[in-house]
């Protein structure tokens, strides 16, 4: 089920032999992904499996001539007229570089071309239910060349695209807005989701910071660290840490949006993806993937011992599939950290969901990564709060995870490939559509006598049945997005939940060690040899006993700030547990159960509706 860690056994660290996680664990946890997305590991360099996703994988996009795909230097080089991509945005609003067969039949039946050529057209881009920004454009630059009145070839798009003299179309677009379904309210719907998987290039657990400790004047979010509470060498009383989620806390979650802008930025062998994020907290902003990590790896130094989501990989050459599945990662991530009832108050979140530009930012800015102990307290009546048997809570959740991450994995797959089997079955029916168009226009005229009324009266009721089955098409359709938007997307945040549980008791494990043993034998030693000084009272006595004494207070003092820690770490492990944990593992599956349902019962409706209409409309059809 789980791909091997691709690190070498020198790069990771054993566990304490006491340790239910057992064995090795990654120094750097986000190198690999350790789930299944899709069947495969979406994150590896191996190709999605058609048998598991409904479809080959896609060719190339890029149209400066690189990449492979059947189609990969047709219209390579060439420069592509606006219609083009006006035409693919129309019904590719989030921009994933690809959309379905359905919806290239609607652009192509606004060119006023007989379904007969249509269906050749469709028929030469594309044999899978969905279709490349490149085969999108190949099909336009065929229909240029029908409405022309030239030959419909491959060969002829080639030749103009050698040429630099791509042909453009004429298209209705204003229709397609006007009769598809909402595309843009399908986008816009979102459930409260969880975390995603991860990469980093450095050691995200090592002491030493690549970054430069504190404080910019004049500016509260980062003279005050990370987290609200004072950067190192600055005064003011530690704050103490926040509790719950407060009544009916997911009506109030906050919502993230990540669209992927087209254009790349840099140079040729430079060149990296923006993503532009919308939150609730201001305008949109760009950002690149190496900021994500940067935030990840600040709040992951600073935040130890919270649930963090982790966030997707990167990949050199990563193909428009790959960054639609990292854009979607890069979604629950973000919705996770600003509906945690701690991460979400971080100042360097704020700065990253509003400031324009966060290179800029960051060449100015200082930033501690002091961990979340040494600048909260907790107050006795949080302290009294923490059950006595919290390690047996906690083995009993350590227990459930592995199992939990399995099972949640298994549903993920299962749902994305009866999603995609809808999405084939609707690409299906928009072909059959297309077929039956043609011999509706084949059989325009009644061979048999003048005004047959058998024979019109069969037509029309053809008609209506083609019809009818683009309507179903296109519900479908409508139904398979929503769903993939929703319903898997809350499945991957449920496992993408317990995933972030798992990598808590990682750290847990390593990071919440301490010296407090030592330092007490060193201090009882230290004792027996201050009394023996005062005892002797040699020459130099005192000055020897003050040295002693110091080093005893200075292990006191450590000891003290130790044990405050362990208590700051067992609130937190059993805030993230009760709070985080719980409710989210519980209210949002709930959630997603009831959306889930509504969903199916509004499609079945419709379907419903559908068919009882034609049932209707061909009531009247003609026998003889």
């Amino acid at each position: 089920m789980f791909n091997a860690p691709r690190t070498s056994p020198s790069a990771q660290r054993y566990n304490a032999s006491n340790s239910i996680l057992g064995g090795y664990v990654d120094d750097n946890p986000l190198a690999s992904s350790v789930f299944d997305d899709g069947g495969l590991d979406p994150w590896s360099g191996i190709a999605s499996t058609p048998a598991l996703s409904a479809r080959a994988p896609l060719p190339s996009l890029d149209l400066g001539g690189g990449g492979g795909g059947e189609f990969a230097n047709i219209i390579a080089g060439a420069t592509v007229p606006a219609i083009y991509s006006k035409a693919l945005a129309s019904v590719d609003p989030t921009s994933t570089g690809e959309t379905s067969v359905s919806a290239l039949i609607r652009v192509l039946s606004t060119s006023g071309l007989p379904a007969s050529t249509i269906d050749r057209i469709i028929n030469l881009v594309s044999s899978r239910p969905r279709v490349s920004k490149l085969e999108f454009f190949v099909a336009l630059a065929l229909v240029a060349l029908a409405q022309a009145g030239k030959d419909i070839s491959i060969e002829q798009v080639a030749s103009h695209g050698q040429q630099n003299t791509l042909p453009s179309p004429t298209l209705d677009l204003a229709a397609i807005q006007a009769g598809t379904l909402n595309s843009a309210s399908t986008a816009a719907v979102r459930l409260p989701t969880s975390p995603s998987p991860a990469y980093v290039e450095t050691d995200p657990w090592k002491v030493s910071s690549p970054f430069s400790p504190p404080a910019i004047n004049g500016n509260d979010v980062l003279r005050n660290g990370i987290g609200g509470g004072p950067g190192p060498g600055q005064s003011g009383a530690p704050t103490t840490i926040s509790g719950g989620l407060g009544k009916d806390w997911w009506k109030r979650q906050e919502s993230i949006s990540i669209s992927i802008l087209p254009e790349k930025q840099g140079f040729l062998l430079t060149r990296f993806t923006v993503y532009l994020v919308e939150s609730d907290r201001g305008p949109p902003v760009p950002r690149r993937y190496s900021e994500f990590v940067y935030l990840w790896e600040c709040l992951v130094r600073r935040y130890p011992f919270r649930i963090l989501p982790q966030l997707p990989p990167k990949r050199i050459g990563g193909d428009d599939t790959f960054l639609e599945q990292r854009r979607k990662g890069l979604v629950r991530f973000l919705t996770f950290i600003v509906n945690h009832p701690v991460l979400k108050e971080d100042g360097l979140l704020a700065v990253f969901l509003t400031e324009p530009s966060f290179e800029a930012w960051r060449k100015h800015a200082s930033i501690s990564l002091e961990e979340e102990s040494a600048s909260k307290r907790i107050d006795r009546v949080e302290e009294m709060g923490i059950p006595s048997d919290l390690e047996e809570k906690m083995t009993v959740v350590r227990n459930r995870v592995f199992l939990l991450i399995e099972q949640w994995t298994k549903l993920c797959i299962i749902a994305e490939r009866i999603i995609k089997r809808r999405e084939a079955e609707a690409a299906d029916l928009s072909r059959l559509t297309t077929t039956l168009n043609v011999m509706i226009e084949e059989n325009e005229y009644c061979w048999h006598a003048v005004g047959c009324e058998l024979y019109s009266g069969v037509r029309q009721g053809t008609r209506q049945t083609s019809l009818r089955l683009q309507n179903h098409a296109e519900s479908l359709e409508h139904r398979t997005r929503v769903a993939l938007l929703t319903s898997l997307e809350a499945l991957k945040s449920q496992r993408d939940l317990y995933l972030a549980v798992r990598d808590l008791f990682a750290r847990h494990d390593r990071l919440s060690l301490d010296a407090v043993d030592r330092l007490k034998k060193r201090v009882d030693i230290n004792s027996r040899k201050l009394e023996a000084v005062k005892a002797a009272r040699k020459d130099g006595w005192d000055a020897e006993a003050d040295r002693i004494l110091g080093i005893i207070e200075k292990d006191q003092a450590d000891i003290a700030s130790a044990m405050a820690r362990r208590i700051f770490i067992r609130h937190s492990m059993w805030h993230e547990l009760r709070v985080v944990l719980h409710n989210r593992e519980n209210t949002l599956l709930s959630l997603a159960v009831q959306t889930f349902s509504k969903q199916e019962r509004d499609f079945t409706e419709g379907v419903f509706g559908n068919w009882a209409g034609l049932a209707d409309e061909v009531e009247s059809m003609p026998l003889e």
